[in-house]
């Protein structure tokens, strides 16, 4: 059984209220008996009814039980005073009777009236106490909601991460990859992206590493240079991808790699003063 779900229910409430049926209260009280969490949730809503009912008890109008005492003496001596009969046999015969005391049809609607109020406000209070389990109840849902939201993201990000991570160590271990590793170039200083290339199958790969982040109308472009003529070799990206294996065009054959800072979305040609990074192929 789902113990919390159990109690989240409502049912133990509405046990202790006396608002289910027989077999639903038998349901409850085997819970209770064999779930402690059960069980002091019980004494709970029982411990909040007692305490709400006492706090709005209506005391009977003063002086009640002296005038219910007064009134039942008034009726003994009236009846006291009623005729023998005739007949005493008959008298004998007759089984001893109980007379009800007659109070007053006033007093009795007033105490009628007082019952009910007792009773709306027992129940206005019972009402009030499960609205606000309810509210608090949703609240934890809303918020277990929004945690199982964001552990999905994180888990996806991990899971995205994981997998680039393999697939470096892949391209890592396998030796038909070259690795070249560009330098910094002209004005530039302290800069250094990788480049991960397969002669036999013309996969490329950069990671970006140190390139600065670029202005936002411009984006790095790769390039493939063969016998001094460039060859693009597509546009990546910076941000959180600068630490990442970012695939690239197919690149055939290329003696140098260099990276250049163009345009956003590449050019057709490299500018060559604007030139970061560059690295030669060995071999």
């Amino acid at each position: 059984m789902d113990v919390q779900r159990y109690i989240s229910s409502g049912i133990i409430e509405s046990h202790v209220a006396g608002l289910v049926s027989d077999s639903e209260a038998r349901e409850v009280e085997a819970a209770i008996q064999q779930y402690p969490e059960i069980k002091a949730a019980a004494d709970a809503v029982r411990l909040d009814m007692e305490r709400y009912v006492q706090m709005w008890a209506v005391k009977p109008p003063a002086g009640l039980k002296q005038q219910l005492m007064a009134r039942l003496n008034e009726v003994e001596k009236e009846e006291a005073e009623v005729p023998v009969a005739e007949d005493k046999q008959e008298k004998e015969e007759e089984e001893p009777r109980f007379v009800m005391p007659q109070i007053p049809v006033l007093k009795i609607w007033q105490y009628a009236a007082v019952a009910a109020g007792v009773l709306l406000v027992v129940s206005a209070g019972m009402n009030v106490v499960y609205m606000g389990r309810a509210d608090a109840l949703g609240e934890k849902i809303a918020k277990a909601e929004e945690e199982h939201v964001a552990l999905s993201a994180e888990k996806s990000a991990f899971a995205d991460r994981y997998q680039q991570t393999q697939k470096e160590l892949d391209l890592l271990k396998d030796p038909a990859f070259k690795w070249i590793k560009m330098q910094a170039v002209g004005k530039h200083t302290d800069i250094v992206a990788t480049i991960c290339w397969n002669p036999a199958t013309k996969e490329a790969y950069i990671i970006p590493q140190t390139l600065p982040e670029p202005p936002e109308d411009k984006q790095y472009q790769l390039w493939a240079i063969v016998n001094g003529k460039p060859i693009d070799a597509g546009v990546f990206q910076l941000g959180n991808m600068a630490k990442a294996l970012q695939k690239m065009k197919e690149v055939t054959s290329a003696q140098v790699f260099a990276v250049t800072l163009e345009k956003k979305g590449g050019s057709t040609t490299p500018s060559l003063d604007q030139m970061f990074v560059a690295g030669k192929v060995a071999g």
